[in-house]
């Protein structure tokens, strides 16, 4: 059983009239507060977030990230349509957390063949839903706690918490004179 301080639930009661007149008792839970881990102290400011409320209090379209206000085109659709059809029901299945098999073979083999070296599709590839995701793994997989990170600036908002997600406590910030 988790116990931290000050983790407790607010329970509220609300009474709400039916069309029938009768009453109708519900339970309102919510969390006292957002808690989150101590080693992440200082990184929930986040430059995204503010650019997003700013871009939808003055209805401007947000270059920062990708909201796409459209329907995908026609091909698209009916690509997935195709897809989950059920011609083929493993693609309707969870496939490997690396990397769908046929993607990393045909990738091992493209990249092999740049690098001018053979490369085990299931050892040296690894296929990941974006950047962040990449990011995330590459610091869990090669940050130690005790080593030395440093961080250039200016540098994307999310190395930081990442870092201290792999267990190192601060950062060493250094900036580039520009010249």
């Amino acid at each position: 059983m988790l116990v931290r301080i000050g983790l407790s639930l607010n329970r509220h009661f609300l009474r709400v009239a039916a069309e029938d007149n009768s009453c109708r008792l519900f339970q309102k839970v919510e969390m006292s507060r957002h808690i989150q881990a101590q080693r992440l102290q200082g990184v929930d400011k986040n430059i995204w977030v503010e650019f997003v409320n700013l871009a939808a209090k003055y209805m401007t379209v947000n270059l920062g990230q990708g909201f796409p206000d459209f329907s995908p085109p026609p091909f698209v659709k009916e690509a997935f349509i195709h897809a989950v059809s059920g011609e083929q029901p493993m693609l309707n299945q969870y496939t490997r957390a690396f990397g769908h098999p046929p993607l990393v073979k045909i990738l091992a083999e493209f990249y092999g063949k740049l690098l001018g070296q053979d490369l085990d599709p299931y050892c040296n590839v690894l296929v990941t839903v974006g950047a962040y995701e990449a990011l995330f793994c590459a610091f869990q997989a090669l940050v130690d706690e005790g080593d030395e990170v440093i961080l250039i600036e200016p540098f994307f908002d999310c190395y930081e918490p990442m870092v201290k997600m792999a267990g190192r406590n601060s950062c060493l910030h250094t900036t580039t004179s520009g010249e």
